[in-house]
């Protein structure tokens, strides 16, 4: 499920010594507008280029109800019908994405809402027995080049397109870490409805590798949070400096989220360097 990692790509112009950093949304950062200015704060002190990815999940469960449609997860992943598909690229692609966008751009960072399908960003391998969902992303960072050279923030709907050009429904953490690896992220910051990785009610400062993979057998961390930290132990592994699991308390300057870590003491390549 690991995303694989292109050959190095030309940057946009005057942004080959600004670090990157990648943020994903889910949960209150997409449902409270209150919310948008602490991020957009958040966004603007990291002194380099930023991405933004989203979630959308309530979204669409609101949206599939609505039509009729059910939904299934199986390990974290939501299993996307033909019919589904066509209801989370709306919400996805559509609502979410360009109300994001809008509501940063009022907070003051110049957004441009788009999708993994523009400018053929994302290319995703069909998940077998998953419908139209999406894994192994590809990415072409082409389109996120020229929006930091016009000085735009991107923020980008995992939707994602297939061999045959189809839309493919990519888990937004993975679709993160994809863009992270591929544009030699510095920070991967995943931002969702729970402030870190928690054990017996309290968040983790740090979490390695060897704990986190007991506390998954175990079945402390499962469902969405056991992807969502696999997804950032590859980032970690791959070389993103500084990965971090937070929510809201991040945004309001409370607790700053769990750092990842290969494993426990460990610093990354880039801070080796």
């Amino acid at each position: 499920m690991s995303a694989r990692r292109p050959k190095p790509v030309a940057p946009a112009p005057g942004s080959a010594r600004l670090p990157v950093s990648v943020y994903k949304l889910g949960g209150p950062a997409l449902e409270d507008a209150g919310l948008l200015a602490p991020l957009a704060r958040d966004v603007a002190a990291t002194g380099g280029h930023v991405v933004l990815v989203h979630g959308g999940g309530r979204m669409i469960e609101r949206l599939l109800a609505t039509l009729g449609l059910e939904s299934h997860f199986v390990a974290g992943r939501r299993s996307t019908s033909p019919e589904a598909m066509e209801a989370v690229e709306m919400a996805l692609s559509g609502r979410v994405n360009k109300a994001l966008a809008a509501g940063l751009q009022a907070a003051g960072v110049p957004a441009a809402g788009i999708s993994g399908r523009d400018g053929g960003l994302l290319r995703a391998t069909p998940l077998a027995g998953y419908g139209c969902v999406g894994s192994q992303v590809l990415v072409q960072p082409d389109l996120v080049l020229a929006l930091w050279g016009a000085g735009f923030v991107p923020v980008v709907s995992p939707v994602s397109s297939g061999p045959a050009g189809e839309a493919l429904n990519v888990n937004a953490d993975e679709a993160a870490l994809a863009l992270g690896a591929a544009l030699f992220a510095r920070r991967l910051v995943y931002l969702s409805d729970v402030d870190g990785v928690r054990v017996g009610g309290e968040p983790l400062p740090t979490l390695g590798a060897a704990r986190a993979a007991a506390l998954i057998a175990e079945g402390t961390i499962q469902g969405g949070m056991a992807l969502k930290v696999e997804m950032a132990l590859d980032a970690a592994r791959r070389g993103v400096a500084e990965v971090v699991i937070a929510g809201r308390a991040r945004l309001e300057g409370g607790f700053p989220g769990t750092r990842v870590l290969p494993e426990t003491g460990q610093t990354t390549a880039q801070e080796a360097r």
